[in-house]
């Protein structure tokens, strides 16, 4: 249209040719405004806050258990039992357990070992003749695994626990054992010192930070590990894994000598994501990095576990038999005989932390549990 000419035709109709002509603009700016704007925007669904709580069961066959549980979209619930080694023994997400668990009716006499998580303390995994000298002392954890000692000396006793705390944003309880003197535990490793572990869940999965209170008048040489166990969740080759190290440890009978092999091309190159059945392992990886975490999706169960840690934990063991319900990855701050391997100089191989007299050392790991997309 015109609107030089339709102006003209106003003009000889007068004010009634006016009032049409403005009628008709308004026509023509609505339906342009109309059609310039489409379809309205879709407001998108606020997910659901999560909530967190605590509880603290002593019904549990005489076993006292703390439960941090977190609601909203994605339930999480992680059940600890303090006076079994402080074993994180049950961890589930959206109603899947992702631990290997103890029976339930015999929690009573359940002390830590081969289900839920093990702590390793502070000498992770295997012990050559189970002795080391570290400063010219000799410590003597004696023989529980043939030849060697595993899987250190705090997995079994009791720990002392704190009240469970819960607050908007996580739910917690800390764990601590002491090596004090006149204890069993410092007759094996006397130094004086207390370990803690704090559980928190929070909105990205589990946090289990831990701190070395070295109370003693010398320093103290330690690793620390979590040995989870877990299970499949579905078909075992829907189980898919990824570490990336940077070395594998050669080890003969399962301990290693401190020589560092490469990844590539070899049976034990896990840096790629692998279908866990296809490995049969129980090796030590080392140069793990905090920007590159170790993870395992569970495809079947549409589930994708992280296992982000802090820096101090460099080393990483993988135990997966194929007789077995459960595989095994656990974050180590050192090697497997840690201890002795840094008595024969290889510092940086067995990554032994110290913590000088009166000083403090801490670190983290992180379950971050999350669906697949």
């Amino acid at each position: 249209m015109q609107f030089s000419s339709l102006s003209v035709s106003v003009c000889r109709q007068g004010r009634a040719g006016w009032l049409s002509f403005f009628a008709l603009c308004a026509i023509v700016f609505f339906a342009t405004f109309l059609a310039g704007c489409g379809k309205k925007e879709e407001v998108p669904m606020e997910k659901p806050k999560p909530w967190f709580r605590v509880t603290h069961d002593k019904s549990i066959s005489g076993q006292p258990v703390v439960v941090l549980e977190r609601g909203g979209l994605h339930h999480m619930a992680a059940k600890i039992a303090p006076h079994a080694g402080a074993n994180l023994f049950s961890l589930s997400y959206d109603g899947k357990e992702l631990l290997y668990c103890p029976e339930t009716d015999n929690l009573a006499e359940f002390t830590g070992r081969s289900s839920g998580t093990s702590v390793l303390y502070p000498t992770p995994n295997r012990v050559a003749g189970g002795k080391f000298t570290f400063e010219s002392r000799t410590f003597d954890f004696g023989l529980n695994d043939g030849d060697r000692f595993l899987h250190g000396l705090v997995r079994d006793p009791a720990w002392e626990y704190g009240v469970p705390h819960a607050s908007d944003s996580s739910a917690s309880v800390t764990c601590w054992i002491d090596f004090a003197p006149g204890t069993e535990l410092y007759e094996k490793f006397a130094f004086d010192h207390r370990l803690s572990l704090c559980y928190e869940l929070d909105e990205k999965g589990l946090k289990i930070s831990y701190k070395v209170e070295n109370r003693d008048s010398r320093q103290l040489p330690y690793g620390i590990a979590l040995h989870p166990y877990f299970n499949f969740l579905g078909a075992r080759e829907s189980a898919i894994l990824c570490v990336p190290a940077q070395w594998h440890m050669e080890a003969v009978n399962l301990m290693p000598t401190g020589k560092l092999e490469k990844l590539d091309g070899a049976a034990f190159d896990i840096r790629q994501p692998t279908p866990v059945p296809n490995l049969v392992l129980d090796d030590v990886y080392f140069g793990m990095r905090p920007e590159n975490p170790a993870w395992i999706e569970y495809r079947e169960a549409g589930i994708r576990l992280e296992l982000a840690a802090s820096k101090e934990f460099t080393h990483m063991v993988v135990y997966i038999q194929p007789q077995n319900q459960f595989f095994c990855v656990e974050n180590q701050t050192c090697s497997t005989d840690a201890h002795n391997l840094y008595a024969r100089g290889l510092v940086e191989e067995s990554n032994l932390l110290i913590t000088s007299a009166g000083g403090v050392r801490e670190g983290w790991i992180h379950y971050i549990i999350e669906p697949l997309n």
